[in-house]
């Protein structure tokens, strides 16, 4: 059986509940919640079918090991924000200097920011524990910008990633603890879980608006600004590959780092290609190498990691791969290297 990428279905609900379930806590944006997964996926099958508009869509992908068993997720929100504002922290220095005592002060701030609003965010990518270090969440994590590549419009010009702030052996987020926690009667988890699965409303309402002086902070608050958690490295590391760059936005809550790319930047997006699909000869195999497929067609969209070779507009599929991707009823296909970027 090949593993492959698709659009998540009704049928994936109970798949997604027990993925869920196994990753524990911290994945906000795929909780253990079985009503806010039906909705997740619910929105995700009419955003395919084009029923929803376009502030309102979410595209959730899965990864099918095969046989229907559902094994990780990612996905891709187009238009985050709306109708609140998507909201950042961004760090800026001030250079402030007095005349009459000679004395220059330099300071940096966090700056409460909306300059994310609009943009498409990428998140929720997460595979089975059991899965890590087989090359699933990079297939996951590419298989979402190979969706942008065949479908530009139905993405903005700019999209961003997100990735969760710095947590000490307890749990503890000294970010939260030196801000958050005093404007919100609530812990950190109540507050991020609301924030992934109601909206920003309330970090509107109750996030205080004037900027921070970094300096007024703890020392511990201050060294975690921008620093990843421990188990979101190898996603700061793939978004990198892909050409995202972190610029000092970082989330409200956790201070984790924000990082951005222009959409037709993004490495596998600007190296990808349409081709003619051919079979994969014997003579032909020896010298094919891994390529990252997708098929074109929006709601049957399926991509796969597999062996090819590319020559003059066309590429040589192996048989399993060219039924997955509908290549042997003569449907084109796109494709990017099986690696891309300074990471991979």
């Amino acid at each position: 059986m090949m593993r492959f990428v698709r659009p998540a279905e009704t049928r994936d609900l109970d798949g997604v509940v027990a993925l869920a379930e196994s990753l524990g806590s911290g994945m906000t944006t795929l909780p253990a919640d079985r009503a806010v997964l039906g909705e997740k996926i619910e929105r995700s099958v009419a955003s395919f079918r084009g029923q929803l508009d376009r502030a309102q869509t979410q595209y959730l992908l899965v990864l099918d090991a095969g046989d229907g068993t559902v094994q990780g997720t990612s996905a891709l929100y187009p238009h985050v924000g709306s109708p609140y504002g998507f909201f950042s922290y961004k760090r800026l220095r001030l250079v402030q200097r007095s005349q009459a005592v000679d004395v220059s002060c330099n300071v940096e701030m966090l700056a409460l920011a909306n300059d994310y609003t609009g943009t498409t965010e990428v998140g929720t990518l997460a595979i089975h524990p059991s899965l890590k270090g087989t090359g699933a969440g990079r297939l996951l994590a590419r298989s979402r910008y190979m969706l942008v590549a065949i479908r530009p419009d139905l993405f903005a010009p700019l999209l961003m990633g997100e990735m969760r702030g710095w947590q000490d052996d307890r749990g503890e987020n000294p970010f939260w603890n030196a801000v958050g926690a005093r404007f919100f009667s609530m812990d950190f988890a109540t507050a991020d879980l609301l924030s992934a699965t109601r909206g920003a409303d309330f970090i509107a309402e109750l996030l205080p608006k004037h900027p921070l002086y970094i300096e007024l902070l703890p020392p511990d608050a201050r060294e975690v600004i921008g620093k990843p958690h421990r188990n979101s490295m190898p996603a700061r590391s793939m978004l990198r590959s892909e050409g995202f760059r972190y610029e000092g936005y970082v989330d409200v809550f956790d201070a984790g780092p924000q990082m951005h790319c222009d959409r037709d930047q993004i490495a596998t997006v600007a190296q990808s290609r349409q081709a003619r699909p051919v079979t994969l000869s014997p003579n032909a195999a020896p010298a094919a190498t891994p390529h990252l497929i997708c098929s074109e067609d929006l709601l049957g969209f399926r991509a796969v990691m597999a062996t090819a070779q590319v020559v003059d507009g066309e590429i040589a599929l192996v048989t399993d791969a060219s039924q997955l991707l509908g290549a042997d009823r003569g449907a084109t296909v796109r494709w990017s290297p099986g690696a891309v970027g300074v990471a991979a």
